[in-house]
C-alpha cells in the first residue's frame, strides 16, 4: 500500500486514466509476488518431507537382481563381466558387503524375513510353513507392494522345488503362509511398462543365468540383454537397481560384490561401510516408511547411508 500511495503522490498531475492503469499494474504485481512466495513455501515443505529420514533415499521402486556364489574379487574388474563392471561408474560400489551364511537358502530367507527361521541348508521346502513377518507383510502395512520374479518358474505361485533350471532355494516367498501366490511371479510376467512394477521387486534368473551353474560371462550377457533398459529407466524415474549376490564362493569370508544404480544413487562412488543382507532389509523397509526392526537381526542392523543423493531440480 505504501508503494501505491507514493506513486499517487508523485503523479498527481497525471490523467486519471493513467493513474487507474498504474493501480491495476501494481495490484497484479503484488499477486505475482505472493504466488512466488507461496511456491517457495511449497518447495521448502516438500524438501522437508523428502528428508524426513536424513541420509536415506525414498524411491518409487527398488529392484534387486539376485546372483549366485561369487566373491567380490571374482566379479569386480573381471573382464568376463563387462556390463556389470560398467555399472560401477554409473552408481555406487559396496566394497565391504557380506552375506550372512552358507548355503543359498538361508541367505534368501534372511533378506526376506530378517531371520533364517531355522533353515540352515538347501533342502526342499515344498509346503509353506512359516508365518513370521517378512518384507511383503511389512510393506503391505505401509500400503506398499512387493513381488519376486523367477525365471523358469512354471506358474504363478508354484511351490515346486525344481523345474527346468528354476530352483526354489533361490526364491523364499513360496514357503511363507502369509504371502499370497500372486507375489510369486514368473519372470516372463515382468512388465515392459516399468511404471507398473511393484514398489520392491526381486529377480532371480534361473541357475544357469545367475552364475550358479553357468559362467560369469553368460550371466553378464543375460543381464545386459534383459535388464539394461530397466537400469536406464531407474536413472530417470526415481528408482534404484541393485545387483546382489546371495553368498561368496565356497566357505570363504562371504564378502560379496554389490552395486546400486539409480536416480538417487551417487555415481562412481565407493561405499566402504560394512553392511550385510539384513542391512538391505532394514533399509528397504525404512525407505517406504514400513516397520524396519521386527527381528533382533534387523534391530541391530545398520541402515545403508552415505551413497544417496538428492535429485537436483
Amino acid at each position: 500500500m505504501k508503494a501505491i500511495k507514493d506513486q499517487f503522490k508523485n503523479n498527481r498531475d497525471r490523467p486519471f486514466s493513467a493513474m487507474v492503469l498504474m493501480v491495476i499494474v501494481l495490484f497484479m504485481s503484488s499477486i505475482v509476488l505472493a504466488g512466488k512466495d507461496s511456491a517457495s513455501r511449497k518447495r521448502a515443505a516438500r524438501f522437508i518431507r523428502d528428508n524426513d529420514t536424513p541420509g536415506l533415499a525414498h524411491p518409487d521402486h527398488i529392484i534387486f537382481l539376485w546372483l549366485e556364489n561369487r566373491d567380490f574379487d571374482g566379479i569386480i574388474h573381471n573382464g568376463e563381466a563387462p556390463y556389470i563392471n560398467s555399472l560401477i561408474k554409473e552408481g555406487t560400489l559396496f566394497t565391504n558387503f557380506y552375506a550372512i551364511t552358507h548355503p543359498s537358502y538361508p541367505n534368501y530367507i534372511d533378506f526376506f524375513a530378517g531371520d533364517p527361521n531355522g533353515v540352515t541348508d538347501d533342502g526342499c521346502i515344498d509346503i509353506p510353513k512359516f508365518a513370521t513377518p517378512n518384507l511383503y507383510t511389512k510393506l503391505k502395512e505401509a500400503g506398499k507392494s512387493f513381488a519376486w520374479y523367477s525365471e523358469d518358474l512354471p506358474a504363478t505361485g508354484s511351490k515346486v522345488c525344481i523345474y527346468a533350471n528354476y530352483v526354489a532355494k533361490h526364491n523364499p516367498v513360496p514357503i511363507f503362509t502369509n504371502v499370497p501366490d500372486s507375489v510369486n511371479k514368473r519372470f516372463e510376467e515382468f512388465p515392459t511398462d516399468y511404471s507398473r512394477l511393484e514398489n520392491v521387486v526381486c529377480i532371480s534368473p534361473n541357475k544357469v543365468n545367475d552364475m550358479h551353474s553357468g559362467s560369469v560371462q553368460r550371466a553378464d550377457s543375460w543381464i545386459k540383454t534383459h535388464l539394461a533398459p530397466l537400469v536406464l529407466w531407474c536413472n530417470t524415474h526415481n528408482s534404484i537397481f541393485v545387483i546382489e549376490f546371495d553368498e561368496g564362493e565356497n566357505n570363504g569370508n562371504n564378502r560379496i560384490p554389490v552395486i546400486a544404480v539409480g536416480e538417487s544413487v551417487k555415481r562412481a562412488y565407493k561405499l566402504k561401510k560394512m553392511y550385510d543382507h539384513f542391512s538391505w532389509t532394514k533399509t528397504v523397509s525404512a525407505m517406504f516408511s514400513a516397520p524396519d526392526a521386527w527381528t533382533d537381526n534387523l534391530n541391530s542392523a545398520a541402515i545403508i547411508s552415505g551413497c544417496w543423493q538428492k535429485k537436483v531440480e
